[in-house]
């Protein structure tokens, strides 16, 4: 199982959605994805959610302990 780690930043736009897309093309089974994103775009993370959801990702959401950051950790959902 690995890990891959995307930084986005310093905004959620087409770009910081597309890096997300090619990420989860190149991903296996049991990798687990790790999105961190500046806490003040958490509100744009829909984007990210909708990706995941299309590609058939289970994902969980939370804020980080100092409020600066914003984390979205994916893995694919079991069959």
């Amino acid at each position: 199982m690995g890990k891959v780690n995307l930084t986005l930043q310093p905004e959620i736009d087409n770009d910081a959605v597309d890096r997300v897309r090619k990420t989860l093309v190149k991903m296996g089974p049991y990798d687990e994805l790790s999105i961190s994103i500046e806490s003040a775009d958490a509100h744009q993370a829909d984007r990210i959610f909708s990706c995941l959801d299309e590609s058939g990702y289970q994902y969980q959401s939370r804020g980080s302990h100092d409020g600066k950051t914003y984390l979205i950790n994916a893995r694919m959902k079991p069959n």
